[in-house]
């Protein structure tokens, strides 16, 4: 059994499929894994005007699927209908799997076996994707990702074959490749790469300025760097660029969020939840109200946001998020213009306690957001110091021990996959051994994981070429020393008589909590930089990542940065 929608749909082994079948199979094929309600399928059947029949015949193309895909292939939930086939029978999923595999190849420097693996994976299109939805919402941004991914991996393929030293084989491609997206920089260095190479200087020298030409008639906008070094190298005969190609530069954008938590779109690069948020899904399908909670540092606001925020989403459901701050109740109106239906998404809801003094605040707060609970999703990130601080509120906390999701680490092989996934997916090679000792580090720690992204952003900074090293690891100071060794290397930095401001600044950030343990506080940025000077050293603050600023508000990225710095430790707890 197979399934094509990178193309027309089609169904291997089985003849031909009425229309309202194709368009329920591929609409569930856009969410494949994951339930998909019935009124999104009738929208997607007839927008707008359905016949007062809509749910009987919808019922009746999920019974014909089933007898064409087999009893098993469609599940159907609470939640709506699921596509259960395994993700090798429906090629979107091998497409993207295949793209991952070769820029892994790509970067361990097998180029003939990356250019096959991409050429077998674009082989798999035959048309636009989702072609039988081409007004169904979702379905149009799932086919705008994967033509994305498409002109990307013509790209690496374009690549892989350079690097095999096939450049006269491949010029023409790459000249058709310009032609189809003449805006797309890289395929232009790509072509001037491959001219260069096949002896062709003068032509590759044009090429790069009409680049130039392109660029600024149509968007106004000069060439990046890599085209101006490329051209730099070319005037020089560059020996270089005989032997290597524009892609094996070092990358430039770190693929780790450092102390910072993943974002709802940051959801491409989290990786080892899998299993937590397909549970929290569950979960949901059970109760309108879920409550992960978890120490400092375990993921709860990654996992909330990345990994349950991007799956709602993915299936239509938008959310907002918020959290409570000194006036939860206040917080709240981020939701009156929200659509029905849009998920609440509330981080840091230890702030409830911590930084909310007013107990009928609290009260009204947790009122109003069992009143949410019973129109639409609700989750929750608390920390597991402040849970009994619900113990209070009666019927909210009976509301929060019904989906009650405790976040722990992340397993046997969650660590080893959130190390080296996106270093796969950004063309990055990790050193042998590197990969256990991370791993061993953080192992049974259930508060390290903003240690671990930290380390590996400063073990990025000192990459050799594109390569993760042990060696870049320890000059980082290790798990626990990383983000120390971070914030001294700035209070170094500073002059002397700044020094004591920086430490003040960071300090006024930090509260300590019930137990004495520094708990990170939301201020605003005007009651913080108060002269050029301080706003100076908040700039330095957050391009060290270590203070973040957002809508005028300043924060320390994570606790870890008050537990670790010794400059802090002590000083927060007064």
């Amino acid at each position: 059994m197979g399934i094509a929608v990178l193309g027309p749909l089609l169904v291997a082994g089985v003849g031909n499929v009425s229309r309202r079948d194709r368009v329920v199979l591929a609409a569930l094929a856009v969410r494949a894994g994951h339930p998909v309600r019935s009124e999104e399928l009738i929208d997607a059947l007839w927008g707008e005007h359905p016949p007062s029949s809509a749910h009987k015949i919808l019922q009746g193309c999920v019974v014909r699927l089933r007898k064409a895909l087999g009893p098993d292939a469609i599940e159907t939930s609470s939640h709506g209908y699921l596509l259960a086939l395994p993700p090798d029978q429906l090629d979107s999923q091998r497409f993207e799997r295949m793209v991952v595999r070769a820029r892994e190849l790509l970067a361990l420097g097998r180029a003939d076996r990356a250019a096959y693996q991409l050429t077998e994976a674009l082989g798999l299109w035959n048309g636009e994707a989702f072609s039988d939805l081409e007004e169904w919402p979702p379905a149009m941004r799932e086919a705008r990702r994967l033509h994305e991914l498409r002109l990307e991996a013509e790209e690496l393929r374009a690549d892989a074959l350079l690097r095999s030293g096939r450049h006269s084989e491949v010029l023409a491609e790459i000249r058709a490749l310009v032609r189809a997206a003449p805006l797309r920089e890289h395929r232009w260095v790509l072509q001037a790469h491959a001219q260069y190479r096949a002896g062709q200087q003068g032509e590759a020298l044009r090429t790069l300025h009409q680049l130039k030409s392109v660029l600024a008639t149509k968007l106004g906008v000069d060439p990046g760097p890599d085209v101006i070094a490329l051209e730099g190298a070319i005037l020089r005969r560059d020996a270089s660029l005989l032997s290597g190609s524009p892609a094996v530069a070092s990358r430039s954008t770190c693929p780790y969020r450092g102390l910072r938590a993943f974002d709802v779109d940051d959801a491409d690069r989290f990786f080892g939840r899998r299993a937590d948020v397909d549970a929290c899904l569950e979960a949901l399908r059970r109760t309108s109200l879920l409550a992960l909670v978890g120490p400092s540092g375990s993921g709860k606001s990654s996992l909330m946001r990345a990994g349950l925020g991007a799956a709602l989403r993915s299936r239509g459901t938008p959310a907002v998020a918020i959290t409570p701050g000194q006036r939860p109740v206040d917080a709240l109106t981020a939701m009156a213009g929200a659509p029905a239906g849009t998920a609440l998404l509330i981080d840091q809801f230890e702030e409830l306690f911590s930084l909310c003094d007013d107990p009928a605040q609290r009260q009204e707060f947790l009122r109003l957001l069992a009143a949410e609970a019973r129109a639409r999703t609700v989750v929750i990130a608390l920390r597991a110091d402040h849970l009994a601080d619900l113990s209070a509120y009666g019927d909210f906390v009976r509301l929060v021990e019904r989906g009650l999701y405790i976040v722990g680490g992340l397993g046997e092989a969650g660590p080893a996959e959130a190390i080296e996934a996106p270093a796969r997916q950004s063309g990055l090679v990790i050193e042998a051994g590197l990969v256990d000792l991370l791993v061993r580090e953080v192992k049974d720690d259930p508060g390290a994981l903003p240690l671990l992204s930290h380390v590996l952003l400063e073990t990025w900074r000192r990459r050799e070429g594109n390569t993760l090293t042990v060696a870049g690891y320890r000059a980082s100071g290790g798990i626990h020393g990383a983000v120390a060794q971070s914030a001294e290397a700035l209070y170094a930095k500073v002059a002397v008589d700044q020094r004591h401001t920086l430490r003040d600044t960071v300090l006024r950030l930090v509260a300590p909590g019930p137990q004495g343990e520094p708990v990170r506080s939301r201020v605003p940025r005007r009651m913080v930089a108060t002269d050029s000077d301080r706003d100076h050293l908040i700039e330095q603050l957050v391009a060290a990542r270590l203070v973040t600023s957002d809508d005028g508000v300043l924060e320390i990225t994570h606790e870890a940065l008050a537990r670790a710095w010794p400059r802090l430790r002590g000083v927060a707890r007064r």
